[in-house]
């Protein structure tokens, strides 16, 4: 393993600091899954508990709960009565948000409550979802969050399942050695680490919400290309999630040759999923999905996609947040900067392709396998 290489992988710290297409080639049918009407409004039942939240709460009584019934029609609108009982003290806020079990999210509807705190409905004058935000609700990615003066980020929670959704487990595999990466300055070759990063399933957009604007890259795109930092994320891009401790491993950090990361995610016919992770022994380039809308598509004419990422779909994208040195070498780059965000502003803020930006990269052999599996 050359010493450039073991030196990525000792920034475990520095690289977690985020702790807290339509190709037929590489998509094999599924089995058939039944997908919602959009013309029916389906009302969900929701069980609220102490167990759901995150951050995970104090001093909560053993039979705290709540219990919530929430409908959402074809145009958005939401209806919600939720009812909670036995909680640390009286509930003083409640919400919808947006966000998969296990992560927490912004909030998309403020609840409302005319008994002190023991019942909560959407108010009247409350904005409707939209399409993309509709969406979410489908795939069960929205929750209720009862807060209270003891536990002010929430202390009961219940996420919101209509039951519409197809899991799908995803894994980012490296497959470089230490012959991949070429450097020509010194004539010796690297193997190519990545690190954490962040996904998103989305929906009828022009571009991953990941990426954008285009013309300057959003806070968390650039922590994640220049630190490998997936921290920013949650509040440049609602509905991101990331994933950044490897297979195997107990704490987050970068995958080296044979690493992988895995998550799993939920989503209805007319989602994408995109996904960025930084490309270590660079200053700001990062993987992502490379086709016209920089996203996988997970379903092909309603059936969920099956197998391994054609290489074509995928790529190496410039942030334009810092200038580039020469890969594996840089003063700059993350195995050898002094401190995190070091370096020259890139005046090219564009956010492109390598091959957009006119640039190249000397690799001998693949980096990045992607293997879409939908679960039974």
């Amino acid at each position: 393993m050359s010493n450039q290489l073991k030196s990525a992988l000792t920034l475990s710290v520095l690289l977690a600091l985020g702790a807290c297409s339509s190709d037929d080639d590489n998509d094999d049918i599924g089995d058939n899954v039944e997908q919602p009407d959009g013309s029916e409004t389906q009302t969900i039942s929701v069980t609220l508990s102490s167990a759901q939240e995150i951050p995970v709460p104090t001093g909560v009584p053993a039979g705290a709960s709540g219990a919530a019934d929430v409908a959402v029609d074809a145009n958005g609108v939401v209806t919600a009565t939720v009812g909670v009982s036995n909680l640390s003290g009286a509930a003083t806020m409640a919400h919808i948000h947006r966000g998969f079990a296990g992560s927490a999210g912004p909030v998309l509807i403020g609840l409302s409550s005319d008994d002190g705190g023991t019942t909560w409905t959407v108010p009247e004058d409350a904005r409707v979802l939209t399409e993309e935000e509709i969406g979410a609700f489908n795939r069960g990615e929205l929750y209720f969050n009862v807060h209270t003066e003891t536990n002010s980020a929430g202390e009961i929670r219940g996420q919101i399942d209509a039951g519409n959704a197809t899991t799908f487990s995803v894994l980012l595999e490296n497959i470089s050695t230490t012959e991949t990466l070429g450097v020509a300055s010194d004539s010796t070759t690297q193997a190519v680490p990545l690190s954490p990063g962040v996904f998103i399933v989305h929906r009828d957009a022009a571009d991953s919400p990941l990426l954008l604007p285009r013309d300057a890259a959003n806070a968390g795109l650039e922590a994640v290309a220049e630190d490998g930092n997936v921290a920013l994320y949650a509040e440049a891009v609602p509905g991101s999630v990331p994933f950044n401790t490897p297979v195997g491993a107990d704490a987050p950090g970068p995958i080296g040759p044979g690493g992988a990361y895995e998550f799993t995610l939920q989503a209805v016919d007319g989602d994408k999923l995109d996904f960025v992770a930084m490309f270590i022994p660079s200053n700001d380039w990062f993987y992502t999905a490379t086709d016209a809308d920089n996203s996988l598509d997970l379903f092909v004419n309603g059936q969920p996609v099956s197998g391994e990422v054609a290489e074509g779909e995928i790529a190496i994208w410039d942030a334009g947040t810092e200038i580039d040195e020469e890969p594996g070498t840089g003063a700059n780059q993350v195995q050898r900067q002094a401190e995190a965000n070091t370096g020259d502003v890139d005046p090219d803020t564009r956010v492109s392709s390598l091959t957009g930006r006119g640039q190249t990269v000397n690799l001998n052999g693949r980096v990045l396998r992607v293997t879409i599996t939908p679960q039974p």
